[in-house]
């Protein structure tokens, strides 16, 4: 059964979950509803008995079609919300869209580059038809693809329709993964990542692990880098 909270908002939250993440989307949702966000957070069953991201934006189509006219957040189950997240919705481009840089050495010390990846733990959909072609290009991206997951996709479909208006979203809502170090001040959604059972701070491992992440990966994600995907 779908966990929801509708309301007279232009906006909602959207997100899904399979039958063993049940608990994370109820906790998302308390988190949501204890801010005044309203949502609808879709139950899925497994693909292939796995976790698999690329249902993410068969999800999105689902709730454009449900929720005609309204402006989509998609929010992954283990995101954590601390404050009013409706500023993220005052866009005025199709989608909102997580990007990340980080300078990367080949060969040379002088031989530099940037590295650009998109992240999917957040992304904002505005009610309109280049927001849904984005969607349903990322859908057939995640079909057709063999390795990666849904933020792969996600690169590809970005390359693929570049009559899409893009901007990029406030790293406050990014959904920045929750680690020992510290936060961007005024950080409004984390990430919470439910495959990783070892939180920063909670052991040596996880501590270092967050601070390899804070100081020697800036910028990264999953997602495949761009200067790949040409």
């Amino acid at each position: 059964m779908d966990i929801r909270k509708d309301s007279d908002k232009d906006w909602l939250v959207i997100g899904w979950f399979t039958p063993d993440y049940r608990p994370l989307a109820e906790k998302l949702a308390s988190q949501l509803e204890a801010h005044n966000a309203p949502f609808h957070l879709f139950a899925r069953s497994k693909l292939h008995m796995e976790w698999d991201t690329r249902q993410k934006p068969s999800v999105v189509l689902e709730a454009m079609a449900v929720h005609p006219g309204k402006i989509l957040v998609l929010m992954d189950a283990d995101c954590i919300v601390l404050g009013d997240i409706e500023p993220v919705t005052k866009l005025t481009t199709d989608v909102a869209l997580s990007v990340k840089a980080r300078q990367t050495r080949k060969g040379r010390a002088w031989q530099k580059q940037i590295v650009i990846t998109l992240g999917s733990r957040v992304v904002v959909f505005r009610p309109t038809p280049g927001a849904q072609a984005f969607a349903e290009e990322w859908r057939r991206q995640c079909a057709k693809s063999k390795v990666g997951g849904d933020e792969t996709a996600m690169a590809w479909a970005y390359l693929h329709r570049p009559e899409v208006a893009y901007c990029q979203l406030d790293p406050r809502y990014s959904g920045r993964e929750v680690d020992a170090i510290g936060h961007p001040e005024g950080v409004v959604i984390l990430h919470d990542s439910a495959h990783d059972p070892q939180r920063g701070g909670e052991s040596v491992k996880g501590w270092l692990k967050a601070l390899e992440r804070r100081y020697l990966r800036t910028g990264r994600t999953k997602a495949a880098s761009i200067d790949r995907l040409g």
